[in-house]
């Protein structure tokens, strides 16, 4: 086990990141922009799930409960996914979409071990799963292999800087 001074140089130099330097700027651009993109990104998705509710469990009532969940789950996934990765078309740092898809990776599995530790291996740890598999797998899934799919078709490698044409003719030993 780590002792407590290493878990808070750790702890440091994590937050450290999310600092500014002496000219206001932050540390860690991409960090700071893909962690406010998850937040962002969390927003989006619940508010596709608070909207594929109320619209759908009406025309859905005729269905069994599970084929209705799914769905709706489905459903509302697809398109948080759609609206989410919409930006990397924008983005000229095309690894700023995966990177807050990431961030919601993160989050899903602090509150997988999280409610590990305070359940355990209980009934209510099931019913919990249950709810975990219904509104935070499937839109956290779905987006991150979107946003990596696109990541792969688009991203390009930055390329070292090119020889200035005078070194060609510079005798090198």
């Amino acid at each position: 086990m780590s002792s407590k001074p290493e878990r808070q140089s750790r702890a440091d130099r994590f937050w450290s990141a999310f600092r500014f330097t002496e000219n206001g700027r932050p540390k860690s651009g991409f960090g700071v922009y893909t962690f406010s993109l998850s937040l962002a990104y969390a927003a989006v998705y619940f508010l596709c799930y608070e909207g594929a509710i109320r619209l759908l469990s009406g025309p859905l009532s005729g269905l069994a409960a599970w084929q209705a969940n799914l769905f709706t789950a489905l459903s509302a996934a697809i398109l948080g996914a759609a609206l989410c990765c919409l930006p990397h078309r924008f983005f000229s740092d095309k690894r700023l979409v995966l990177g807050g898809h990431l961030w919601l990776c993160a989050y899903a599995l602090a509150v997988l071990v999280i409610m590990l530790v305070l359940l355990g291996f209980t009934p209510a740890y099931g019913a919990f799963l249950v709810a975990f598999g219904w509104f935070v797998a499937p839109p956290v899934c779905l987006g991150t292999l979107a946003s990596a799919l696109l990541f792969k078709r688009d991203h390009t490698p930055a390329r070292p800087p090119e020889e200035p044409e005078w070194r060609k003719y510079v005798n090198r030993r």
